[in-house]
Order: C-alpha cells, then sequence, then structure tokens
C-alpha cells in the first residue's frame, strides 16, 4: 500500500502533504469562527463539513488521478467523461446523505427536492475542478521546466567533461614530443624536463578533476610549461611571461587558458632567426585580460604543414558554455603576427 508521500503530486516536497492537510483542516474550522449559535454550529458540523468531503474528494480524484491519467497524456474524451461520472457519484452520495439525516438536521425549513439536492454539490465541485486543474497544472509545468534545466544542465556538463578529456591527450602529446626532442640531442636538461612534466601531470590529474581552481595554480601550470619549453628552444627565441594583480583571488576552470599558449609555442618559433612569443595575464578587478602574441614563423623544410588541431577550436567552445555573455575573444592574424586577447568577467 502507498503512503501519502509516494502518491504522485503529494511526494514532489517533504513538507506537501502538511501544506494540504492544513488547507483542509482550516477549510474545516475557520467558518465555524463565524457562526455563533450552537445550533448554527452543529448544522455546519453536519451538514458543511460533508459537502467539504465531497469537495475534497472530487478535488484529489481529479488532482491525483484524472489529470495524471488522462489530461496530462491528451485523453480528452476520456478525461471529460470521468469528470461528469464524478459528479453524479458525489450528487449521488449528497442525496443519500441527505436522505439519512432528515431526522437529525432541519435542512433549510425546505421540503426535500431531489433536483435541488442532485444539483446543490455541483458549485464546490467546480471549485474542487478549478482549484486542483490549476494547482495540479501548474505544478506539471514546473516540473517540466526543472526537467528540461536539468537536462540542459547535465548536457552542458556531459559536453564540458568531454571537451576536458580532450585537452589532457593532446597537450601531454606534444610535451612528450618536446621531451622525446631533448631526448635525441643528448641534452643534459632532459632530466629537468621529466621533473617538469611530472609537476604538470600532478596538476592535471589531481587538481584538473576540480571544476574551479585557483587562477594563481593556473598561471603557476602556465609558467612549469612556458620553463619545459624554454628547455628545448634555442636561445634565439625570446618568451616574455608577465603577470600583474592578484590571480589568486579568483577561480577559473582548469587547462583553459593552456591552448592559446601551446598554440603560441606551436606556430610562433622559428628555428631560422630570431622569434618572439609574449604572454601577459593581468586581473583588474572582477575582470581577467589575457593576451598572447606571437610572430608566425614559417615550418622548417621538410616539417608536414600544422593545422591548428583541437586546441583552439576547443577552448573556444568551452568559453562559450562556462562564460556566455562574460568574455570576449579575439583572435588576430596579419600574417607576420598573430594575437589572442581573452576578457572573462568573474
Amino acid at each position: 500500500m502507498k503512503t501519502m508521500e509516494e502518491i504522485p503530486g503529494l511526494r514532489s516536497k517533504p513538507y506537501t502533504l502538511w501544506i494540504h492537510v492544513l488547507v483542509w483542516v482550516a477549510f474545516l474550522l475557520v467558518p465555524l469562527l463565524f457562526i455563533e449559535s450552537a445550533t448554527g454550529r452543529e448544522r455546519f458540523m453536519i451538514m458543511g463539513w460533508f459537502l467539504q468531503f465531497l469537495m475534497a474528494c472530487y478535488f484529489y480524484y481529479n488532482y491525483l488521478y484524472l489529470i495524471p491519467h488522462f489530461l496530462l497524456r491528451k485523453r480528452l474524451p476520456e478525461y471529460f467523461l470521468m469528470l461528469l461520472v464524478g459528479l453524479v457519484f458525489i450528487s449521488g452520495l449528497n442525496i443519500i446523505f441527505i436522505i439519512s439525516t432528515a431526522d437529525l438536521v432541519e435542512h433549510h425549513h425546505h421540503p426535500f427536492s431531489f433536483w435541488r439536492t442532485a444539483l446543490f454539490p455541483i458549485y464546490p465541485a467546480v471549485m474542487a475542478f478549478a482549484l486542483s486543474s490549476t494547482l495540479r497544472i501548474t505544478m506539471a509545468w514546473f516540473n517540466n521546466e526543472r526537467q528540461k534545466k536539468e537536462m540542459e544542465a547535465e548536457k552542458l556538463s556531459s559536453e564540458l567533461a568531454f571537451l576536458k578529456s580532450q585537452v589532457n591527450p593532446h597537450f601531454l602529446f606534444n610535451i612528450l614530443n618536446n621531451i622525446c626532442s631533448l631526448a635525441r640531442k643528448k641534452s643534459d636538461e632532459t632530466e629537468n624536463a621529466i621533473i617538469k612534466l611530472s609537476q604538470i601531470m600532478r596538476y592535471m590529474l589531481q587538481d584538473s578533476k576540480d571544476e574551479k581552481v585557483s587562477l594563481g595554480k593556473e598561471v603557476e601550470y602556465l609558467q612549469s610549461y612556458i620553463e619545459l619549453q624554454r628547455l628545448r628552444l634555442p636561445e634565439q627565441v625570446k618568451i616574455d611571461f608577465t603577470t600583474e594583480g592578484q590571480p589568486d583571488l579568483y577561480s577559473i576552470e582548469p587547462l583553459l587558458l593552456i591552448p592559446f599558449v601551446e598554440n603560441a609555442f606551436k606556430h610562433g618559433v622559428s628555428y631560422q632567426g630570431s622569434s618572439v612569443i609574449e604572454i601577459h595575464l593581468q586581473v583588474m578587478g572582477k575582470a581577467l585580460l589575457f593576451r598572447v602574441k606571437n610572430n608566425i614563423a614559417k615550418p622548417r623544410e621538410g616539417a608536414a604543414e600544422q593545422g591548428s588541431g583541437i586546441g583552439l577550436k576547443n577552448v573556444t567552445r568551452r568559453l562559450e558554455l562556462l562564460y556566455p555573455g562574460k568574455h570576449q575573444l579575439s583572435i588576430s592574424d596579419d600574417g607576420q603576427r598573430y594575437e589572442v586577447v581573452l576578457n572573462i568577467n568573474f
């Protein structure tokens, strides 16, 4: 047997059942405060309470059964037919009750009338129908809206998780290529590069699982990545990384800024001439300004042409999902210089 909390329509909130109980208790007792005579109170407690009982029955008949099983399933002919059946049923109950209480209560000094007795419950039944329909349909609408928002949030969460899962292997692949390059050169910096890689992987495996991390941690992560890049690059490549403000005061989604830096090293390093990569991060009030500039280097002879890959497309989509209407991303390319400017309002 179902408890009241398990009945659809009364289980949405723990306190819903108690609200229903309190409303009906008030509906039964409040009128007694305005009836002065004892005879009037007695008549109301017999006649009025029974009429309200019929009203409650019709209310929950429509609220718990007809609306979810017929109206919300768009079975309108059956719905209106069952409403009529319920109305006939409570009219019959009222007739039986009036006849059975004829010796207890003087029914308004009127002789018994079948049609008057049969039609009398129609007005409270219409009120019960209107209240129950309004309440249940409104609840159904709010529940549908809540479910839509939950589905949208779940979809957003799944898409972000998928995009983040693409970042780690893509980024790790490039770092391993860098270390492999150092190993081929038998560089003394290979050990240092592996240590830097372990620091980066610790951040990627531990902190990147969180929805948000301190912006200061993200800056440390960028510094580790840049230091790792310095180990493999020739001296003519100048890297300028500066920060302003207090990044520790704010949080950001992990691994959000690295694709722009990675792209600068991927396309802005020349092995035939000088190269400059400028990275500037500034926290102003509740806003982040992140700027990355690099000259566009010609690919080395025999090297396969490199596309932008998934990195920039990935981070652009993540920004749209995480900061809708709260970020501006500008990318300029004049053939000689490539610049990315990102503004985020926290």
